[in-house]
């Protein structure tokens, strides 16, 4: 994430990210899930303003996100800044406006990633000097994907989420397609283990052909556990996934829980030829561009 001092505030720019490679193991005790994720961040942000105030008052709201993202105390940013007063005993307040472009409910990591921004920007702007790994522990209480994105860049995550590994990705090139429906991620999560087949996949089916150079072959071992369970909870599911079969990509795959899919690209024009014609056949459907 990028975080921009002014004068009396920062801004801070919170990534998406699609996961290339995602794992469930099983169910644990504590009633997580034990995952395997290779994700990377793509440059599709949101952004969120954040002015310090002296007094003990969180003044939140959104702009974008439509009625899915709450402006309340449920609202995950507004929950990270209160467990980091909590944590820290600050009673130090703040005015912040989070600007939503990141689609909710597509397994593209928007809130996890805007509350990940939050703990970096009040840290910095309320002069807690916490480290990096504290802010990622109080991270991993809000959710177990806002760990990874206080990596500079693609991550393997182990454990719920919390066990993270930087990994290095050459540069690549994405279409993403963000249907109107939405899925919750604890409903796609309750479902998985329903449908689970027993073969665990390693990530090394991606990770080897990338350490190869081989693009063809990092495209065939992308693999999505979710998108079985997905699929049993959403009827559009196979509509949208088939829009891909008309255009040209390396290859095809829901990211998270859904419902964004993502094609792999060649380089950036092949992306920009993907975009456009997808553009024209998917209807009420947002298509756009990514790079890792």
């Amino acid at each position: 994430m990028q975080i921009v001092e002014q004068e009396n505030s920062w801004t801070v720019f919170a990534p998406g990210k699609l996961n290339l490679f995602f794992e469930v193991h099983g169910k644990r005790s504590d009633g997580f899930h034990e995952i395997t994720s290779l994700a990377c961040p793509i440059d599709l942000y949101d952004s969120l303003t954040f002015v310090p105030l002296n007094d003990d008052v969180l003044d939140f709201d959104c702009l974008g996100g439509g009625t899915d993202v709450p402006t309340d105390d449920t609202n995950i940013v507004v929950r990270a800044l209160n467990l980091l007063k909590r944590e820290t005993g600050s009673k130090q307040g703040a005015v912040v406006r989070l600007s939503k472009r990141i689609p909710s409910q597509a397994g593209l990591g928007g809130g996890s990633s805007d509350a990940a921004a939050a703990l970096a920007v009040a840290n910095r702007a309320w002069n807690l000097d916490l480290a990096t790994d504290e802010l990622s522990r109080l991270a991993a209480k809000i959710g177990s994907d806002c760990p990874i994105f206080f990596q500079p860049g693609a991550s393997l995550s182990r454990g719920r989420g919390e066990i993270i590994e930087p990994i290095e990705l050459p540069s690549l090139h994405f279409v993403v397609l963000k249907p109107t429906e939405g899925l919750s991620t604890a409903a796609v999560y309750a479902e998985c283990m329903k449908y689970h087949d027993g073969n665990l996949r390693q990530p090394e089916l991606v990770l080897n052909p990338l350490k190869n150079g081989d693009l063809d072959a990092f495209g065939r071992g992308l693999f999505n556990r979710l998108e079985v369970p997905a699929a049993a909870l959403w009827a559009g599911f196979e509509e949208t996934r088939r829009l891909f079969d008309r255009v040209d990509c390396l290859a095809v795959r829901m990211s998270g829980s859904g419902t964004a899919f993502f094609g792999l690209c060649r380089d950036a024009e092949h992306a920009r030829t993907v975009a456009e014609c997808l553009s024209r056949i998917a209807n009420n459907t947002l298509v756009f561009r990514a790079r890792s």
